[in-house]
Protein backbone atom coordinates (compact mmCIF):
# COMPACT_ATOMS: atom_id res chain seq x y z
CA UNK A 1 0.00 0.00 0.00
CA UNK A 2 1.28 3.49 -0.86
CA UNK A 3 4.92 4.00 -0.22
CA UNK A 4 5.19 0.70 1.92
CA UNK A 5 5.45 -1.00 -1.68
CA UNK A 6 8.56 0.60 -2.46
CA UNK A 7 10.03 -0.05 0.75
CA UNK A 8 9.32 3.20 2.62
CA UNK A 9 7.43 4.70 5.20
CA UNK A 10 6.96 8.27 6.12
CA UNK A 11 6.95 9.01 9.35
CA UNK A 12 4.08 9.75 11.41
CA UNK A 13 5.59 13.27 12.22
CA UNK A 14 6.02 14.86 8.86
CA UNK A 15 2.62 16.89 8.30
CA UNK A 16 2.07 15.98 4.64
CA UNK A 17 -1.49 18.32 5.29
CA UNK A 18 1.02 21.35 6.04
CA UNK A 19 2.89 21.24 3.64
CA UNK A 20 -0.11 22.45 0.77
CA UNK A 21 -0.52 25.88 2.03
CA UNK A 22 3.58 26.42 2.43
CA UNK A 23 4.12 25.05 -0.97
CA UNK A 24 1.52 27.28 -2.12
CA UNK A 25 2.75 30.40 -0.71
CA UNK A 26 6.05 31.12 -3.07
CA UNK A 27 5.17 29.03 -6.07
CA UNK A 28 8.01 29.30 -8.28
CA UNK A 29 10.70 29.26 -5.91
CA UNK A 30 9.46 26.25 -4.72
CA UNK A 31 8.97 24.87 -8.14
CA UNK A 32 12.57 25.94 -8.62
CA UNK A 33 13.43 23.92 -5.34
CA UNK A 34 11.38 20.94 -6.45
CA UNK A 35 13.07 20.32 -9.36
CA UNK A 36 17.03 21.35 -8.02
CA UNK A 37 16.14 18.46 -5.71
CA UNK A 38 14.22 15.78 -7.34
CA UNK A 39 17.07 16.14 -9.98
CA UNK A 40 19.80 15.36 -7.74
CA UNK A 41 17.55 12.61 -6.20
CA UNK A 42 17.14 10.84 -9.73
CA UNK A 43 20.42 10.95 -10.70
CA UNK A 44 21.49 9.06 -7.61
CA UNK A 45 18.94 6.74 -7.84
CA UNK A 46 19.14 6.32 -11.58
CA UNK A 47 22.85 6.84 -12.73
CA UNK A 48 24.68 3.83 -13.12
CA UNK A 49 20.98 2.11 -13.65
CA UNK A 50 19.57 4.50 -16.45
CA UNK A 51 21.70 4.71 -19.81
CA UNK A 52 19.77 7.79 -20.37
CA UNK A 53 20.76 9.41 -17.37
CA UNK A 54 24.17 10.52 -17.42
CA UNK A 55 24.36 13.67 -16.06
CA UNK A 56 22.53 16.34 -13.61
CA UNK A 57 21.77 17.64 -16.98
CA UNK A 58 19.23 14.44 -17.82
CA UNK A 59 18.03 14.22 -14.18
CA UNK A 60 17.20 18.36 -14.75
CA UNK A 61 15.20 17.30 -17.88
CA UNK A 62 13.27 14.26 -16.75
CA UNK A 63 12.09 16.44 -13.54
CA UNK A 64 11.34 19.38 -14.41
CA UNK A 65 9.33 17.98 -17.77
CA UNK A 66 6.93 15.72 -15.15
CA UNK A 67 5.50 19.26 -13.99
CA UNK A 68 4.31 19.35 -16.90
CA UNK A 69 3.50 17.09 -19.82
CA UNK A 70 6.09 15.07 -19.55
CA UNK A 71 8.95 14.30 -22.47
CA UNK A 72 8.79 10.39 -22.49
CA UNK A 73 12.71 10.14 -23.78
CA UNK A 74 13.86 9.62 -20.14
CA UNK A 75 11.74 7.24 -18.19
CA UNK A 76 13.13 5.52 -14.55
CA UNK A 77 14.36 2.49 -14.03
CA UNK A 78 14.85 1.84 -10.69
CA UNK A 79 12.03 1.84 -7.64
CA UNK A 80 13.18 4.70 -6.02
CA UNK A 81 13.19 6.49 -9.52
CA UNK A 82 10.05 5.43 -10.18
CA UNK A 83 8.92 7.34 -6.79
CA UNK A 84 10.62 10.64 -7.53
CA UNK A 85 8.42 10.42 -11.08
CA UNK A 86 4.88 9.80 -9.26
CA UNK A 87 5.96 12.41 -6.82
CA UNK A 88 6.68 15.46 -9.26
CA UNK A 89 3.59 13.68 -11.38
CA UNK A 90 1.43 14.15 -8.46
CA UNK A 91 2.38 17.78 -6.93
CA UNK A 92 4.04 19.20 -9.76
CA UNK A 93 1.35 20.45 -12.46
CA UNK A 94 -0.41 22.05 -9.31
CA UNK A 95 2.94 23.70 -8.21
CA UNK A 96 3.72 24.73 -11.25
CA UNK A 97 0.41 25.83 -12.44
CA UNK A 98 0.31 28.23 -9.70
CA UNK A 99 3.68 29.57 -10.44
CA UNK A 100 2.31 30.17 -13.53
CA UNK A 101 -0.32 32.36 -12.18
CA UNK A 102 1.79 33.69 -9.68
CA UNK A 103 -0.38 34.90 -6.77
CA UNK A 104 -3.50 35.83 -8.66
CA UNK A 105 -5.19 32.98 -7.12
CA UNK A 106 -4.96 34.42 -4.02
CA UNK A 107 -6.14 38.00 -4.97
CA UNK A 108 -9.18 36.59 -7.40
CA UNK A 109 -10.89 35.07 -4.68
CA UNK A 110 -10.91 38.19 -2.55
CA UNK A 111 -11.99 39.69 -5.55
CA UNK A 112 -14.79 37.48 -6.24
CA UNK A 113 -15.83 37.83 -3.00
CA UNK A 114 -16.15 41.68 -3.38
CA UNK A 115 -17.71 41.25 -6.70
CA UNK A 116 -20.13 38.32 -5.37
CA UNK A 117 -21.06 41.22 -2.56
CA UNK A 118 -21.68 43.81 -4.83
CA UNK A 119 -23.56 41.97 -7.26
CA UNK A 120 -25.87 40.67 -4.24
CA UNK A 121 -26.21 44.86 -3.08
CA UNK A 122 -27.52 45.28 -6.64
CA UNK A 123 -29.93 42.78 -6.43
CA UNK A 124 -31.21 43.49 -3.20
CA UNK A 125 -31.74 46.88 -4.08
CA UNK A 126 -33.51 46.18 -6.86
CA UNK A 127 -36.08 43.40 -5.46
CA UNK A 128 -36.79 46.42 -2.78
CA UNK A 129 -37.66 49.19 -5.43
CA UNK A 130 -39.94 46.40 -7.18
CA UNK A 131 -41.58 45.28 -4.16
CA UNK A 132 -42.27 49.23 -3.47
CA UNK A 133 -43.86 49.58 -6.71
CA UNK A 134 -47.40 47.86 -7.36
CA UNK A 135 -47.88 45.04 -9.73
CA UNK A 136 -50.27 46.50 -11.70
CA UNK A 137 -47.65 49.69 -12.69
CA UNK A 138 -45.43 47.73 -14.55
CA UNK A 139 -47.97 46.21 -16.64
CA UNK A 140 -49.83 49.30 -17.27
CA UNK A 141 -45.98 51.03 -18.24
CA UNK A 142 -45.48 48.36 -20.54
CA UNK A 143 -49.68 49.02 -21.85
CA UNK A 144 -48.99 53.02 -22.74
CA UNK A 145 -45.70 52.47 -24.77
CA UNK A 146 -46.06 53.64 -28.23
CA UNK A 147 -46.01 50.66 -30.57
CA UNK A 148 -42.48 52.20 -31.90
CA UNK A 149 -40.95 51.50 -28.81
CA UNK A 150 -42.32 47.75 -28.60
CA UNK A 151 -39.56 46.17 -31.12
CA UNK A 152 -40.54 44.87 -33.80
CA UNK A 153 -37.32 43.98 -35.22
CA UNK A 154 -36.78 40.38 -35.56
CA UNK A 155 -40.02 40.35 -38.09
CA UNK A 156 -37.88 43.58 -39.47
CA UNK A 157 -34.94 40.72 -39.46
CA UNK A 158 -36.83 38.23 -41.00
CA UNK A 159 -38.48 40.67 -44.04
CA UNK A 160 -34.58 41.43 -44.32
CA UNK A 161 -33.36 38.05 -44.55
CA UNK A 162 -36.15 36.43 -46.60
CA UNK A 163 -35.59 39.20 -49.54
CA UNK A 164 -37.71 42.09 -50.51
CA UNK A 165 -40.15 39.38 -51.91
CA UNK A 166 -40.27 37.17 -48.89
CA UNK A 167 -38.68 34.60 -50.55
CA UNK A 168 -34.70 33.32 -49.55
Amino acid sequence: YGLAAFGLKVPDSVPLDDWAPKLAGSPLRNSAALVATSAAAFLAAERGHNPKVRDIYDAMIYCSTCLSVGYADILPRTPAGKLIGTLLMTVGPALSARAVDGHAGATVSGRTQAVQEDILKTLQDILAKLDAQPANSLVSDREDASPKDRSSAPSENVDRAAGSDGQQ
